[in-house]
């Protein structure tokens, strides 16, 4: 796992298994400027510098995960068993990252059977069980792989994993009591030398009692009800690559990923949203005198459809095109990379009453400039600077609105849409400046070093009317909702020596809310765009101490979370909510001997929320930080996996 400008951490597969990570916060909580939150799969969510999941680019093997089903689920489906890696760009910079990055990108990569292959090795396997303490949960998992005529290479993988409801440190029920299903396969192919074609499909899903309102705590309301539920993803790529040399690395990626919410809302059983979409990227790498450059081009495209079924009579259309080119240019010790990204974005949407709908259109051209500065200074100092013009277009709205319909006392009503001739596209100018240091004083220790400053100003969000009161308004439209500008610092350092490793960060933002929409006649409420977090965060620490002891094939780990208190102004109110201060703290152990008979074999424990801190994470909906009311987190929870390859 890889982030901007150096780096903040080296998060792959390995940290995966030493957190015994069951949910993506478990290996993202140490990056400055990331947040995770949710206590269960079916709502789990990623924030980045003030803005949520639905303003980043997040892809799984390539392929865009779009899946706005209903607002209080997640949009994300995925397994940390699988990750062999995370590129993660912490804001935007980049023209190549993809459309909608309004906040940062982040492309997940699963597991080949190359990674998991030994030299000389043609076939193997992993079995792997499980068990988390909270909630009683129980996994196993087991995967195939194997590599024929030296150039065909074959991977099958599956999981379960069954459990309870959980505890809060303070005994409120978290979570869900469901069972999480997982499979992949891949197959590829290399030849020719260059030549080499992948295919993979994976299913993901959650199926069990959860509650209709997943992101606010179990307790919430009595409308708040705890019923059988399942949501699925299915994600099929097909990718070719071609990388004869330096002139030329070329990526070709087809993809198809379906998210479905099986869940009772309004007349709607069957809600979700369909994507298909292709990548064309290329690389080339030449000289032309004292000058080195690294050219990045190519292009993109993705559809998505929203369905509701089984009524289905409003489905919403999208269709967005890119063309990008970016050109590293470096000399001596300055990296010059000017970028360039054109857009074009299309919403097939409707306008009318109940019974007279018409279709209704919007489409939006942006060409997006951006420039990044890198300097060697020397003796391990380096300094950065990047300026980024962001873009975004209207998503669908959520999946359940395709049904068309909303329920009432009345019975069932249809609804009514209005398509705005006055939206106004999102867009802002993302400025980023910081410094490096990097240094060894031993052969095997070392220090680093990155600070970061940057600010984002947001022009023209756009958020559409989806829920009021509980209920789905009679009359949906988008509207933009004011401007924001985000600024904030982030600082990451580690600290080497020999067998033992610290590491430290710190993240501080601030959101200021501008130009706001009122909602009603008093101006006490503002529309609030769905591209960003519900308010502004307390400041967040992290700490982190492993100790490795070769001699017993033994790793010892600390991690620590703080997140200051904070009186942060809501995103849709005038009013302040007093973001409580929490300190968690996890302690983990790795045994994975190297040699003799056992080899193969890896278990990692660890005891996780270790004093039982009751506490929400401060990027929940709810206002609420002290009742029933409140998402609170899992308490102390034991977890402990045993694998063994093979």
């Amino acid at each position: 796992m890889t982030s901007s400008s150096g780096g903040y951490a080296n998060v792959d597969e390995a940290k995966v298994t030493t957190r015994n990570a069951t949910l993506i916060k478990d290996v993202f909580r140490d990056i400055p400027g990331v947040y995770v939150s949710g206590t269960s799969g079916f709502h789990q969510k990623i924030y980045m510098r003030g803005v949520s999941d639905r303003g980043l680019n997040i892809s799984i093997d390539g392929a865009k995960q779009t899946g706005y089903n209903f607002h209080h689920n997640s949009d994300l489906l995925i397994d940390p068993d699988l990750i062999k890696a995370v590129d993660i760009e912490v804001g935007a910079r980049s023209v190549v990252n993809g459309s909608g990055a309004l906040g940062g990108s982040v492309a997940f990569k699963t597991v080949d059977a190359s990674d998991l292959l030994e030299d000389g090795q043609d076939i193997g396997a992993k079995i792997k069980m499980g068990y988390t303490s909270n909630n009683k949960g129980y996994s196993q998992s087991a995967m195939v792989y194997g590599r024929a005529l030296d150039s065909l290479d074959l991977l099958a993988a599956f999981k379960h994993y069954g459990y309870n409801f959980g505890k809060s440190g303070n005994n409120h029920r978290v979570g869900g009591d469901g069972n999480d299903i997982n499979y992949l396969f891949k197959a590829s192919y290399s030849f020719l030398d260059a030549h080499k074609i992948s295919l993979s499909t994976e299913h993901m899903q959650y199926k069990g009692l959860y509650p209709f309102r997943a992101n606010f705590g179990i307790d919430y309301s009595s409308g708040n009800v705890i019923a059988d539920r399942k949501y699925e993803r299915d994600t099929h790529t097909i990718k070719y690559t071609y990388n004869p040399s330096d002139l030329l690395e070329l990526d070709v990626t087809g993809y198809y990923t379906d998210h479905t919410l099986h869940s009772k809302i309004g007349s709607a059983d069957k809600i979700g949203v369909e994507t298909v979409g292709s990548k064309i990227g290329a690389k080339t790498k030449f000289n032309t005198g004292d000058f080195a450059h690294t050219l990045r081009y190519g292009f993109d495209f993705y559809r998505s459809e929203s369905y509701a079924k089984p009524t289905n009579l409003t489905p919403e259309k999208l269709n967005n095109y890119a063309l990008y080119l970016e050109d590293a240019i470096k000399f001596g010790d300055l990296t010059v990379t000017p970028g360039i990204r054109y857009e074009r974005h299309e919403l097939k949407t409707y306008n009318g009453t109940a019974g007279n709908l018409k279709t209704y259109k919007y489409k939006f051209d942006a060409v997006s400039p951006a420039i990044a500065l890198d300097y060697e200074i020397g003796k391990g100092f380096g300094a950065f600077a990047s300026y980024a013009r962001i873009f975004k277009g209207p998503d669908l709205m959520e999946g359940m609105l395709a049904s068309g319909t909303y329920i009432t006392g009345r019975g069932t009503q249809y609804t009514d849409w209005v398509g705005n001739d006055n939206l106004k596209k999102t867009t802002g100018n993302a400025y980023e400046i910081g410094g490096r240091y990097k240094g060894e004083f031993a052969e095997r220790s070392s220090i680093s070093l990155i600070a970061k400053y940057f600010r984002t100003e947001y022009k023209n969000l756009i958020m559409d009317t989806n829920a009021a009161r509980g209920r789905i308004n009679s009359t949906v439209t988008r509207r933009n909702a004011g401007n924001v500008d985000i600024d904030g610092v982030e600082i990451f350092s580690r600290l080497n020596l020999d067998t033992l490793s610290l590491a430290a960060g710190y993240t501080h933002q601030k959101v200021k809310y501008k130009d706001r929409v009122a909602s009603n006649a008093a101006g006490t409420s503002f529309y609030s765009s769905t591209y960003l977090g519900y308010r502004d965060l307390g400041d967040k620490y992290t700490f982190n101490a492993e100790y490795t002891i070769p001699q017993a094939d033994l790793l010892l780990g600390y991690n620590l979370i703080y997140f200051a208190k904070k009186n942060a102004m809501s995103a849709s109110s005038n009013s302040i909510v007093k973001l409580p201060s929490y300190a968690v703290s996890d302690v983990y152990v790795t045994y994975m001997p190297d040699s003799s008979r056992f080899k193969g074999l890896e278990i990692n424990a660890g005891l996780y929320n270790v004093f039982n801190k009751a506490y929400a994470s401060q990027t929940q909906q709810s206002e609420d930080f002290a009742t029933g009311n409140a998402e609170w987190e899992p308490g102390r929870n034991f977890k402990v996996s045993v694998s063994y390859k093979f």
